[in-house]
């Protein structure tokens, strides 16, 4: 798969498509879709950026993501804007709703506030959240329990 390089030092201003892979480390100011796997230690700041799978360190994001696999934001990393992917590993920071289909694990330096729809969360001890929380993709519903319980007690 071809991977596309942007420099540190190198400003984009538009939109970035690519069907493969990108190592990100200039500045986009505008929309971002990669099919492949993006790596970023730059800036984005637009309204979408729409990629396969991303891993992001020492970066700043000023948009919606929407991944189709794993996301990746490491310590030093802050994205102000809504996140979607199927599971994501934080470490850094993050202001928006995230829709993580199945789990998402939050590390002790993340700081996260907004809305979590997920299957599975895991926060670590140390982990700053200012967060509403709902386990939509789960198989199972705490009021299924709890249902359950109250007629097997009658």
């Amino acid at each position: 798969m071809d991977k596309g390089y942007i420099p540190r030092g190198m400003k984009i201003t538009g939109d970035v498509e690519s069907d493969g892979d990108l190592v990100l480390s200039g500045e986009v100011d505008g929309n971002i879709c990669i099919a492949g796997l993006l790596e970023l230690d730059g800036t984005v700041k637009g309204s979408t950026l729409k990629v396969g799978r991303i891993e992001l360190s020492e970066c700043t994001i000023e948009s919606d993501i929407e991944c189709a696999d794993h996301i990746g934001i490491d310590n030093g990393v802050t994205i102000v804007g809504n996140v979607k992917a199927r599971s994501a590993e934080v470490r850094g920071a993050v202001k928006g709703d995230m829709d993580i289909m199945e789990n998402i694990s939050v590390g002790s330096t993340a700081v996260v506030e907004g809305r979590i729809t997920t299957g599975g969360i895991n926060v670590e001890l140390g982990a700053i959240c200012d967060i509403s929380l709902t386990r939509s993709y789960s198989d199972r519903r705490a009021s299924e329990f709890f249902e359950e319980y109250l007629s097997a007690a009658e």
